[in-house]
C-alpha cells in the first residue's frame, strides 16, 4: 500500500458516502463518485476509470434500495445490487484494490430470538434482498481481497431516512402510526462512517487471502415504534405515536420480523467501540438540528 492511501467511494451522494466525507481521515486521498460519474453497470467502463484511478481501496457504498419498488424492477435491481457488484469486485481483484461491500439485514427473514451473527444463513425474501445476496455472492466469487459489511435500519442526518421522515411528518401530521411488531438495530450512518474508516486502517496493514463478512450496527435492539418514540423525544416534538401490527400496514414486499445484527465480531476484531443505539441517535439528532440551523442562517 501507499503511504497515503488512495480511496474510492461508489455512491458518493449518499447518506453513507455523505458520513464518510464528514470523517474522512486527512492522510487519506479519497475520491466519491456518484454514480452519474462512474456506472458500475459498465464493465468496460468500470474497469477504465478504476484502472486510471488506481485506487488502494474500494468501499461500494452504491445500491438500489427501493425494496417494493424492486418487486416492479426486478433488472434494475439486480443489474445495481449484482452486475455492478460483480463488476465492481473483479476490478478491484485485478488491479489489486481492497474491496469493502455493504451489504443488508434484509437478508435475513425467519423466527429469530436474538441478534443474527455472521453465521447465520441468509434467506431473503423478495427482490430486494436476493439482489443483495446475489451481490454478496459475486463479491465471494470473485475472488477479491476485502469484506463484506452487513448494516440495518440505517439513518442520519444527510440524503433520506427514517430519522429523518419521523421528525417531517411530526411537522406535518396531527399524529403518527408506526409498526411496532418488527425488531431490529437502527444504525447510525455517522458510526457506521467511523467504523469503516477504522477497518480501512486496519485492512490496509494485513495481506488478506480472501474476503470476509462482518455485520455492523449500534448494540441494541428495538421496533420500529419505539425508535420513532425516541426520535420525536429527542427532537423536541409532542406529536403523539400510535403502534400498529405490520398486517395494518401491507406493503408488497414482506419486512423481517427480527433482523437485528449481532456486531461484536466486527467490534474485536477491528478494535472499535461501539454504541448503543439510543446514545447515536442522540447525536444524530444533534447534528440533524445543527444542520437545520444552518440552513436558516
Amino acid at each position: 500500500m501507499a503511504d497515503t492511501l488512495r480511496i474510492l467511494v461508489t455512491g458518493g451522494k449518499g447518506q453513507l458516502a455523505q458520513c464518510l466525507r464528514k470523517q474522512q481521515p486527512e492522510a487519506y486521498a479519497v475520491t466519491y463518485a456518484p454514480r452519474a460519474a462512474l456506472n458500475l453497470e459498465d464493465h468496460a467502463s468500470t474497469r477504465a476509470q478504476i484502472t486510471g484511478m488506481k485506487p488502494d481501496v474500494v468501499i461500494n457504498a452504491a445500491a438500489y434500495t427501493k425494496v417494493d419498488q424492486a418487486e416492479k424492477e426486478p433488472d434494475a435491481a439486480f443489474a445495481a445490487n449484482e452486475l455492478a457488484v460483480k463488476n465492481l469486485a473483479e476490478v478491484c481483484r485485478d488491479t489489486g484494490a481492497l474491496l469493502l461491500h455493504i451489504s443488508t439485514d434484509f437478508l435475513f427473514h425467519g423466527a429469530f430470538n436474538r441478534p443474527i451473527d455472521e453465521q447465520q444463513a441468509p434467506a431473503p425474501i423478495g427482490i430486494y434482498a436476493q439482489s443483495k445476496l446475489a451481490g454478496e455472492k459475486a463479491v465471494l466469487a470473485s475472488g477479491v481481497s476485502g469484506a463484506i459489511v452487513r448494516t440495518s435500519w440505517l439513518y442520519s442526518e444527510f440524503g433520506n431516512n427514517f430519522m429523518k421522515t419521523m421528525i417531517r411528518l411530526a411537522g406535518e401530521k396531527p399524529r403518527l402510526t408506526v409498526i411496532a411488531d418488527q425488531h431490529g438495530s437502527p444504525t447510525y450512518a455517522g458510526d457506521l462512517a467511523a467504523a469503516l474508516w477504522q477497518m480501512t486502517e486496519k485492512l490496509a496493514e494485513r495481506k488478506l487471502a480472501r474476503c470476509q463478512t462482518w455485520h455492523f450496527s449500534n448494540y441494541g435492539v428495538t421496533t420500529w415504534y419505539d425508535f420513532a418514540v425516541n426520535i420525536l423525544v429527542l427532537a423536541g416534538s409532542k406529536t403523539p405515536v400510535e403502534p400498529i401490527l405490520t398486517a395494518e400496514y401491507p406493503v408488497p414486499t414482506p419486512r423481517p420480523a427480527y433482523s437485528a445484527l449481532w456486531p461484536r465480531g466486527f467490534s474485536q476484531e477491528f478494535d472499535f467501540p461501539i454504541r448503543n443505539w439510543r446514545l447515536a441517535l442522540a447525536d444524530a439528532v444533534a447534528a440533524y438540528n445543527k444542520q437545520q440551523d444552518g440552513a436558516f442562517l
